[in-house]
């Protein structure tokens, strides 16, 4: 546990010393986004929640895992001690932290949108509690495909918009559902979920095999 709290104390720094345009980008993503369930209220778009969880995530997803891998730091992160459990769910831990802090923040000037607009407090509860299961669900998903990926593929770069299309599917494949068997918003949520599980094993059983260092000629 105090590796992995480790990762993300490393991780944590990290982002804290990004650059200046870096909390620009998020901030403005932040603050645009929050203004689309005006539209119809949070349960407008579902859907549009989803997507941002793959932006958000993706965004920090390249920069852990991705970013690591090709400047090859990622080498020197498994030599200085760290286990090979600690820096994956550490990493893994952080991305999904960053992704559902910055996700509850644009949920929260949504909800101040759509309280100066009106809107009743009780189905905007409601609303958004359904909404946020969505997004966490989703985040978590994007974030394990994304550190699997980053392990199977020679261009990690590509690993955004594969997790998008993997969204897309997914979401396409609910609504035929939901209009074929009227299959709940939850059903969603449970679906999400256990790709996430699988994605996470998978990424977690190649991480733990994978020759990261390479072996020298001499």
């Amino acid at each position: 546990m105090k590796t992995i709290s480790a990762i993300l104390r490393k991780e944590w720094n990290g982002f804290l010393g990004s650059e200046r345009g870096v909390f620009a980008i998020y901030a403005i993503l932040i603050f645009s986004w929050s203004f689309i369930p005006l539209g119809g209220g949070l349960a407008a778009g579902p859907v549009w929640w989803l997507f941002f969880s793959v932006i958000i995530s993706g965004n920090f997803a390249t920069t852990v895992f991705v970013s690591e891998r090709l400047n090859g730091s990622m080498e020197i992160l498994l030599t200085s001690g760290f286990t090979r459990g600690a820096v994956f769910f550490g990493k893994v831990a952080f991305i999904a932290c960053m992704s559902i802090g910055i996700g509850m923040l644009c949920f929260c000037l949504a909800f101040v949108w759509l309280s100066i607009s009106g809107r009743p407090h009780a189905a905007l509860f409601t609303e958004a509690f359904s909404d946020a299961g969505l997004f966490c669900a989703g985040t978590v998903m994007n974030v394990a495909c994304g550190a699997w990926l980053s392990i199977r593929l020679h261009s990690p770069r590509i690993i955004p918009f594969i997790t998008l299309l993997l969204t897309a599917f997914i979401v396409a494949v609910f609504y035929g559902l939901a209009y074929a068997a009227s299959a709940p918003l939850w059903s969603l949520v449970i679906f999400l979920s256990v790709v996430s599980a699988v994605c996470l094993y998978f990424a977690y059983k190649e991480f733990n095999g994978e020759k990261v260092i390479q072996p020298i000629d001499l």
